[in-house]
């Protein structure tokens, strides 16, 4: 493992989403309706809260032994999720620099997602320079802890999220795929295995998380293990953005079971984002 070439792509990556996000025209959000209460937490500063039309609002930090986790995805107009590039759902640059990569984890202590949501090249962290201001006042890393759910393993030696010492990562497996990882994590000592009895035992290990100083959590899937979190009533907050866009994989919605919860807020796109809809649910427990 060179170290040097990964610290060149990440120092490469950062440089280039930072950029990205910074020249992003992002058309600010309006309210539809708004019903949050007492019972929630408020998140923001100026910046998003004239972009995103008023305050970000999340679930409170769980006083249990879980993460207080949200689930975050964007779907086409007609209800799909999977894409090969999901801006071609429809959801439009707020959805994409305010909500996703944004608002959603920049009060998190991690991110989560499926093995078959990390590519290469993907680094899971916020970039627009007004947020990465916003998490500082809250005195956390630059970067959230990177958690990869996968069951078999995954090859360490092909994604950069695994191969820069300075960015914590978790990987929630079981033991078939702490087996399959050991000589790879054997020269990678900031990557912290959490091993599952079985696929079932989700609640475990987010106990287990939580152990490990994750308080506040965000999950941008797969849709797989998106359905195992929620039936497992692991999830507080959901966060969906609706694109204009029709298309995806036919047949997958995010969830194929009705939400129990009640929403916070509704808003809507503008100007070039007009007919987009961004829905926060907060589950019931």
């Amino acid at each position: 493992m060179n170290t040097g070439d990964w610290d060149e792509q990440f120092d490469a990556l950062v440089e280039r989403k930072t950029r990205e996000a910074f020249a992003a025209v992002i058309a600010p959000m309006v309210t539809a309706r708004d019903q949050a209460d007492d019972s929630v937490a408020v998140i923001g500063n100026a910046w998003s809260r004239a972009m995103f039309g008023g305050l970000f609002y999340v679930s409170p930090s769980s006083a249990g032994d879980l993460p207080s986790t949200n689930l975050v995805f964007v779907q086409s107009r007609d209800g799909n999720t999977v894409a090969d590039d999901p801006s071609t759902l429809g959801g439009g640059n707020a959805d994409a620099h305010l909500i996703y990569e944004g608002l959603t984890r920049v009060a998190v202590d991690a991110v989560l997602a499926g093995s078959r949501t990390v590519r290469r090249g993907t680094l899971l962290s916020i970039w627009r320079p007004e947020l990465v201001a916003l998490r500082a006042t809250m005195d956390l890393p630059r970067h959230p802890v990177q958690i990869v759910a996968t069951l078999d393993g995954i090859a360490l030696d092909e994604a950069l999220m695994f191969n820069v010492p300075e960015l914590p990562v978790i990987l929630i497996t079981l033991a078939r795929g702490a087996e399959a990882m050991r000589d790879a994590l054997k020269t990678r000592p900031w990557i912290r295995l959490v091993v599952m009895e079985s696929a079932q035992d989700l609640p475990a290990a987010f106990r287990e998380l939580r152990r490990l100083g994750i308080h506040r959590l965000s999950c941008i899937g797969g849709r797989t293990l998106a359905g195992q979190l929620l039936d497992a009533g692991l999830i507080q907050d959901v966060y969906l953005t609706t694109g204009t866009s029709t298309g995806g994989a036919p047949g997958t919605p995010f969830y194929d079971k009705p939400l129990h919860g009640r929403e916070i807020v509704r808003k809507t796109g503008t100007g070039p984002d007009a007919g987009v809809v961004f829905e926060h649910v907060a589950l019931s427990s």
